[in-house]
């Protein structure tokens, strides 16, 4: 679940209602089945069994609701938080039900279930031999699994002072955003956790490196492009991406100057795409640190998800107690198409 509707989905009252892209009753099981296109990463209401992952076709004309469930006839569990791919298998990072689900990512029948150490597991990144998730309960737990890729044994855990949420590879390393944002219940407000990325090497499973980033804003997420990891920190003024090299630990900046609380950070094509605590996306060529900032368009509502996938934008209305609905825009940002999705609509993935 992600943090900045912890508290209104742990307080709220929700109903379990099946998601939908488009309405379908017919069993999707088959081996011939091929869900290549978009999925979509509905983490379902808090406590509940209600996660679901939806597919959108590429051309967007055909969509299929709760897939996982249809292929395996069996509930997917509580709060699904990402999906990470490695070579034919889709891991399903399940969060309030401790466990990472992997299925065929072309049919999504299960393969198995791993739950070996997982405390609240929230994002997950892979090398060539094994794959590292973090984990972190909003107390005491802020760690980093690290699992073998060919038989999904538990190798070991990182520990972190403070935090532990994006994690991607990035040149060949793994990178974890050890910084972000916790609510502090004493006094009823957002505090901030440090303000670090930790590198880690996958030939010694150790902390190589601890960046600490200059601006005072919080890191909100955390890429990886043509082997560089990019942070994102938000600040109440400006907001800044970082280009850091993870062999080394050095970084460029680019400063978003004027454009507070940006939230989601993709790329594509050589562009910058953000989305700011506004509703607002916008975009930057990468090229030059100077370069002008373009407003697109302003979302509906609350974007709880946001993604560029083959010159689309993928944005979401997510809700907690029923469908939450879905738009895909052009890079000009004219709207395309809206639809349907399942409860808490969280991610857009290209599969």
């Amino acid at each position: 679940m992600k943090f900045n509707r912890f508290l209104t989905v742990v307080f709220a009252s929700v109903l379990l209602v099946v998601a939908s892209c488009n309405d379908d009753d017919e069993i999707y099981n088959n081996q011939e089945t091929s869900y290549s296109g978009i999925l979509v990463v509905n983490e379902g209401s808090f406590t509940k069994p209600d996660a679901s992952v939806d597919f959108l076709s590429s051309d967007l004309s055909e969509g299929k609701s709760d897939i996982y469930t249809k292929a395996n006839n069996e509930n997917l569990g509580d709060v699904l938080q990402t999906i990470g791919f490695k070579g034919t298998n889709a891991y399903l990072v399940v969060n309030n039900s401790n466990k990472i689900v992997i299925a065929n990512r072309f049919n999504f029948s299960k393969n198995t279930t791993v739950t070996s150490n997982l405390v609240g597991p929230r994002y997950i990144a892979f090398t060539e031999s094994q794959y590292y998730v973090t984990n972190y309960d909003f107390a005491n737990v802020k760690k980093l699994n690290i699992y073998n890729n060919a038989d999904n044994t538990f190798i070991k855990s990182i520990n972190f002072d403070r935090y532990a949420e994006k994690v991607v590879e990035a040149g060949g390393n793994i990178v974890v955003q050890t910084d972000g944002t916790l609510y502090n219940f004493a006094t009823n407000s957002m505090d901030i956790t440090g303000h670090t990325i930790t590198i880690v090497k996958p030939s010694t499973n150790a902390i190589d490196k601890t960046v600490i980033l200059p601006d005072s804003g919080a890191i909100s997420d955390l890429i990886s492009y043509e082997g560089y990891a990019y942070a994102l920190s938000s600040g109440n003024t400006d907001s800044y991406i970082y280009k850091i090299n993870a062999a080394d630990g050095t970084f460029t900046v680019t400063t978003l100057t004027g454009i507070p609380n940006v939230q989601k950070l993709r790329i594509e094509s050589g562009n910058f795409y953000f989305l700011d605590g506004a509703n607002k996306v916008y975009s930057k060529n990468m090229s030059s640190a100077t370069s002008a900032v373009t407003t697109l368009f302003t979302t509906p509502a609350y974007s709880y998800s946001f993604n560029v996938i083959d010159g689309k934008i993928f944005v979401s209305n997510s809700s907690f107690s029923g469908e939450s609905t879905s738009y895909v825009y052009s890079l000009s940002g004219n709207q395309i198409k809206s639809f349907k999705s399942g409860i808490g609509t969280n991610g857009f993935y290209k599969n």
